[in-house]
């Protein structure tokens, strides 16, 4: 059946089988002073103020679309872990992640968890991971915290098994070849490697704040074609289309 026939029909369904419970007449002249008050309180509001609240909504909005996949990054982090004895320092964790994330983008033009990826101060991050793994966060549920426990401001422990369901056997590979590469490298060592322009340009000084590396930019770093970037961009955007027919 066509989808705007089908769409048309649950639409006639829905409203001849649930009569309205509120004065048409009503509603309507409710949105209309809705409406119009919005904007009005909105002049009201300092420059600054109406700045934020337009970013948080844009924020909300990009939220919901989002394609970070949690679980795949606590499978991903639970690996590097178990090859760690169960724990690791919290800041060489993420680093590893950003890393993985990083050389999934250059072998395969794909992400394993399509996470947010920023600069901070102390070098690249997975934003939404890291979040996640900051011991002030711990009081919040999320499918990382059933599995991975920030147990002092430095480390993080394996409490529960995740198993390894939604990483491919390449994605597993990958984890166990960069956990082997910076075996023997401090977290204060990868830091000062996220500062080297010649292995990570795409580091750019945020000064106190943070700036947002798009995977675009960095597929340009990494010195894919624009015709990669191109379908790289067009996947992405029908990903998230394909999330949002789905919610």
């Amino acid at each position: 059946m066509d989808i705007n026939k089908l769409a048309s029909r649950i639409v006639r369904t829905t409203t001849d089988e649930m009569p309205p419970k509120k004065n048409p007449a009503a509603v309507a002249l409710g949105k209309l002073g809705g409406l119009k008050g919005g904007p009005a309180r909105a002049e009201k509001l300092p420059p600054e103020r109406r700045t934020e609240i337009a970013r948080k909504g844009a924020e909300t909005r990009w939220e919901k679309l989002s394609l970070y996949n949690e679980v795949k990054a606590t499978q991903t982090a639970a690996i590097l872990l178990e090859l760690n004895g169960g724990e690791m320092d919290y800041a060489k964790c993420t680093k590893l992640l950003y890393n993985i994330e990083r050389e999934a983008l250059n072998r395969w033009t794909r992400p394993v968890v399509f996470d947010d990826l920023f600069s901070l101060p102390y070098g690249q991050v997975v934003s939404k991971t890291l979040n996640r793994a900051k011991f002030e966060n711990q009081s919040a549920k999320s499918f990382w915290r059933e599995h991975i426990e920030t147990y002092n401001e430095n480390n993080i422990r394996l409490i529960k098994d995740c198993g390894r369901g939604k990483l491919s056997r390449a994605e597993i590979e990958l984890i166990k070849e960069f956990d082997n590469k910076y075996k023997d490298k401090t977290p204060g060592q990868m830091i000062d490697e996220h500062h080297n322009a010649k292995l990570f340009p795409e580091w750019k000084d945020p000064g106190h704040s943070r700036i947002k590396t798009t995977y675009s930019d960095l597929l340009r770093i990494l010195g894919k074609t624009p015709e990669q970037i191109k379908e790289f961009e067009e996947d992405l955007l029908e990903l998230r289309r394909l999330k949002e027919m789905t919610k």
